[in-house]
């Protein structure tokens, strides 16, 4: 599965997905071709690095100089992408000490109960599973040109992001909320704005999942978002909401249970 300062830490703002493809590792100097590539390559590392604890609460993120060594890339695209997360509300800067991973004790008051528990994850699941895959029904009977062009985007920059083996969650919230926003109710979209955070928590609770995206499992999530991307351009209402529980459904099993139980346990 982007996001104003009211909102709880991860609630990331809607941002139309680029095209442009990752850069590799080379160092780029900011304003050249491949500096926004970069950039968002950085950014995605770093955000997976703070869903998946490895930066915990409240911990100082390296310095810029550490992290243009590093990464292979300039100081001013290390600053975009440190800036990017700031605006996010993943991190905060101390004048005179760097950037650090915002703690809970940051958030504004959350709309729901912060996640607590395993159950709480499955819970979130289920909650989502309801609402996505009807948020995709809406996104098939009622896009337009504008919203369909909007969701192809959003989907080429996932699908971008993904090959590189980064985590992708960022560009993963695109899609989904692209499909919300084809729909045409706000409500879908301001509800999935607020359940972000407890869809981070779930990643933070369960850090082994960023270990576990393997090839094959990423090519399986990819076709997922094909499915989905496809009902909807087709104004198939019923096989896009099937397509969005299914994706919720393995990336369930996903997390509890590891790739082959996505692939031999799948329900639907």
């Amino acid at each position: 599965m982007s996001h104003p300062r009211t909102q709880p830490t991860g609630a990331i703002r809607i941002r139309r997905a680029t095209r442009s493809s990752v850069a590799t590792g080379a160092v780029v100097q900011p304003g050249g071709a491949d500096a926004p590539a970069s950039r968002d390559r950085l950014y995605e590392s770093l955000l997976g690095r703070i869903l998946a604890g490895d930066y915990a609460p409240a911990s100082r993120l390296p310095s810029e100089e550490v992290l243009a060594r590093e990464f292979k890339v300039s100081r001013p695209v290390v600053r975009q992408a440190l800036a990017r997360l700031r605006d996010e509300d993943f991190i905060t800067s101390r004048r005179g000490s760097g950037s650090y991973v915002r703690t809970p004790e940051d958030e504004a008051p959350a709309l729901f109960a912060p996640i607590s528990c395993v159950a709480d994850i499955e819970r979130c699941f289920e909650f989502r599973l309801t609402v996505e895959s009807r948020a995709a029904e809406l996104a098939a009977r009622n896009h337009g040109p504008a919203e369909l062009a909007a969701l192809r985007a959003a989907h080429d920059h996932l699908e971008a992001v993904l090959a590189t083996g980064a985590l992708g969650n960022e560009a993963d919230f695109c899609f989904h909320d692209a499909v919300a926003e084809a729909g045409g109710n706000r409500y879908f979209l301001e509800t999935l704005r607020v359940i972000r955070p407890h869809i981070d928590t779930c990643m933070r609770m369960l850090p082994r999942l960023a270990q576990r995206r393997t090839p094959a499992r990423i090519a399986r999530v990819q076709a997922e978002h094909r499915a989905i991307l496809d009902a909807i351009a087709t104004r198939d209402a019923a096989g896009a909401g099937r397509a969005m529980a299914e994706h919720i459904v393995s990336a369930q099993r996903r997390i509890f249970e590891g790739d082959t139980a996505a692939v031999t346990g799948r329900a639907r």
